[in-house]
């Protein structure tokens, strides 16, 4: 629970800080987070270097002073080969040889360790024969290392040294038996680092100084490389804005035009329907009346003239005025459109399915159900415009496929209508016959023109397929 705690702030921290990094341009982050990883980095590798530094001077030290001692002190130490201790004639003959120069001048002390830890020899003459816990250092020299340390002086056997007062280089030197090669002592001895610490000191300083000097020329030029490319990449970003802005400019004005195109349309379709119901008017009220009425006229006139019911030139001219009149009326029926303001687009798909099946006495196939989404109203002229799809698809079918069977599809999907008029008649290739005529492709006109898409499926002895689909939002 604590930990998942803990996550969550660092989270909540993280994402701050992050944010107020992506605000700042891109060479300021770099000089934040630069800086910071560099001078991480400066660190480390001045502190390798130093480290390097260092051990390779000591190492060298302790072999060049190692050598030197050997030359002394091992040669007076090959009777520790067959015994334990040295004898009182050697002990003297050490504390001399270490008291004068050049040893003198450079050792401050010696000891000669036995194995578990027994001195002896030491220039502590109070500690010879005594039996000291062996250090690390101490085991690793009897492995047969040599190693060197600037030692702490912290065990019982270094009081000596610690009263010194000078810092001390310790050094393990294993001695060797002459006659076998075996390791027969340790040899360990201090040695004046007085010199050597201060050769290390300006060492470390020259180090981190070249160091430093290198990492920083490297920011500075990867700072210069990154602010010019911050610099065009903001350039870049601000032409690529006002571009940007541009486009989205032009594209409202695009989608305002288009609106203005489809409201347009819209009311181009409006108006030709109110034409065709004035011309479907007037004919019904102009023409077709006044062919009724000759009609009447002519059954009086026939009766004064004592025309016989029967006469051929009548019943001719009776067929006539009759033939006449229908072709009027059904002129008038199919320019005017049932009353669709209010209707649903199932209320309507039923009206229009009716009218045809009336005209026609073909009966059409229903496979759409009455969904929420086309039980609503919607607006009248996409109710038009459905009507006409309806009314030529059907009419299309009764004409090129007589007898064949039609069906009338309709259903919704996300954001969708799609309304779709099926025969089972003969078919063409689509691909090779152009359609000609004012139906279909005024109907494709009329169905784009409020946003919708019209398709037409058909091969040779499979039928055709008028689909239209329409915007949901364009309905509700």
């Amino acid at each position: 629970m604590e930990e998942n705690l803990a996550a969550s702030r660092g989270a909540g921290l993280a994402a701050p800080l992050a944010r107020w990094l992506a605000a700042w341009p891109l060479h300021h982050r770099f000089a934040m987070v630069g800086s910071f990883v560099t001078l991480v980095g400066m660190a480390v590798i001045g502190s390798l270097v130093s480290t390097s530094i260092e051990s390779s001077v000591v190492r060298n030290s302790a072999i060049s002073s190692a050598v030197y001692m050997e030359s002394f002190i091992a040669p007076m130490s090959q009777e520790l080969a067959s015994s334990q201790r040295l004898s009182d004639g050697t002990v003297a003959r050490m504390e001399a040889l270490l008291k004068q120069p050049p040893l003198s001048e450079r050792v401050v002390s010696a000891k000669i360790w036995r194995p578990d830890g027994l001195l002896a020899f030491s220039s502590d003459a109070d500690l010879i024969g005594r039996t000291f816990p062996p250090s690390d250092d101490l085991l690793e020299a009897w492995r047969g290392d040599l190693n060197a340390s600037f030692d702490d002086l912290e065990g019982a056997e270094s009081l000596r040294e610690r009263e010194s007062g000078v810092p001390l280089l310790e050094v393990y030197n294993p001695i060797h038996s002459i006659l076998t090669g075996e390791i027969i002592a340790v040899a360990e001895f201090y040695l004046d680092a007085t010199e050597l610490e201060a050769d290390l000191r300006a060492a470390h300083v020259r180090a981190w100084a070249v160091v430093a000097l290198v990492t920083g020329i490297t920011f500075l030029a990867l700072f210069g490389i990154v602010r010019s490319g911050s610099r065009t990449i903001e350039d870049q970003t601000h032409r690529l804005t006002a571009q940007l802005a541009e486009l989205a400019r032009i594209s409202a004005q695009n989608e305002a035009l288009r609106t203005r195109v489809e409201v347009a349309s819209q009311r181009v379709s409006e108006t030709n329907e109110r034409y065709m119901r004035r011309v479907s008017a007037e004919l019904h009220d102009g023409p077709a009346q006044a062919l009724a009425l000759a009609s009447l006229r002519l059954d009086a006139l026939m009766r004064r003239a004592g025309v016989t019911p029967g006469d051929p030139e009548a019943q001719m001219l009776r067929d006539c005025l009759g033939e006449a009149l229908r072709d009027v009326r059904d002129l008038c029926s199919g320019l005017t459109l049932p009353e669709l303001e209010g209707l649903s687009v199932s209320e309507t798909l039923d009206l229009a399915i009716r009218a045809h099946e009336r005209r026609s006495g073909v009966t059409v196939d229903r496979a759409f159900l009455h969904e929420p989404a086309m039980m609503k109203p919607a607006p009248h002229p996409f109710l038009i415009c459905i009507y006409r799809f309806v009314q030529e698809g059907l009419m299309n079918a009764f004409r090129h496929a007589p007898g064949a069977r039609v069906r009338v599809k309709a259903h919704t999907e996300p954001g969708r209508t799609i309304i779709e008029v099926q025969d089972e008649g003969p078919g063409f290739n689509i691909a090779t016959r152009t359609l000609g005529g004012l139906g279909l492709p005024g109907l494709r006109e009329r169905v784009e023109s409020i946003g919708g898409s019209f398709e037409i499926k058909s091969s040779p002895q499979s039928g055709t397929s008028l689909t239209m689909s329409l915007q949901t939002g364009a309905l509700w």
